[in-house]
């Protein structure tokens, strides 16, 4: 899968990603530094390398967010309002499932689909499933 492209974009289409080859995680995050940056009680991510990463934006929709405690960003465009992706401490660029399964007409990839919780231990809801819970 190390040559796999995944895309995904913005609801208005002003601005593409590519993504390339597996995420470095795919999984449910309940940690608390997302729940600040993005206010929700849990994150389905799929995270890359930032180099792995491209973002086109043509038209300068792309806007970024600086948390100013965390060492997060949050990456979103102007014109839609979706969050692109946000970043973490690593400066992995951390994509919503939600954003890429639109992109693919409401189906994940198998290869994207969450394999785990992490930070589980910080939850504000529990979740009833069958993937494993890692703190």
């Amino acid at each position: 899968m190390d040559n796999k492209i995944f895309k995904t974009e913005c609801s208005c289409s002003q601005i593409k990603v590519t993504m390339i080859g597996e995420p470095r995680v795919s999984g449910y995050c309940h940690c608390n530094d997302c729940r600040e940056l993005l206010n929700i009680p849990y994150h389905s991510v799929n995270a890359w390398e930032k180099n792995n990463v491209s973002i086109v934006d043509d038209n300068g929709y792309l806007l970024e967010f600086q948390h100013p405690r965390l060492q997060m960003k949050k990456f979103f465009c102007k014109q839609c309002g979706d969050i692109i992706c946000n970043s973490n401490a690593m400066d992995w660029r951390i994509f919503s499932q939600l954003l890429i399964k639109k992109f693919y007409g409401g189906d994940l990839p198998d290869e994207l689909k969450s394999k785990s919780h992490f930070f589980y231990r910080y939850r504000i809801v529990d979740v009833a499933d069958d993937l494993p819970k890692k703190n």
